[in-house]
């Protein structure tokens, strides 16, 4: 498949084998489903610009998406940068208005896995989203 790249695919398998073997609260499969909705998010933004498919790229430091595939405009780069926070924070309004009708513990725990996941990739550093959104409105 052209569009997914592994870096280091079996020191990637063997930490998350690892951390998924020690995992017996089930905490970091809920962050993983967070980081996953939060690349779905990026990838629905970037079908609704582009009509074509991403190129996804999973490694020890996360799941990214190669945006260089096309010529974004700011205001495009900004928006594609803002779908994964934005998806995450929608979903975690969503599962605290479920826990309304009928709490659990799985539910606060997706939740406060996607307020956590939007909001530290709001943050202004490194590869985040925030610094993409920041660049995308600075001159």
């Amino acid at each position: 498949m052209r569009h997914l790249r592994l870096r280091q695919p079996v020191l990637l398998l063997a930490a998350l084998w690892f951390v998924l073997y020690r995992d017996h609260s089930g905490l970091v499969r809920v962050g993983l489903l967070a980081a996953l909705l939060h690349e779905c998010g990026h990838v629905a933004a970037w079908l609704a610009m582009t009509k074509t498919l991403p190129a996804l790229s999973f490694s020890l430091r996360g799941i990214g998406l190669d945006a260089s595939a096309a010529r974004l405009s700011r205001r495009q780069t900004f928006f594609l940068a803002l779908a994964g926070p934005l998806t995450n924070l929608l979903l975690c309004g969503a599962a605290l208005g479920r826990m309304q009708l009928a709490a659990s513990y799985w539910g606060y725990f997706f939740a406060a896995a996607n307020l956590a996941t939007g909001l530290f990739n709001l943050l202004p550093l490194g590869d985040l989203d925030g610094r993409r959104m920041l660049q995308s409105v600075l001159p």
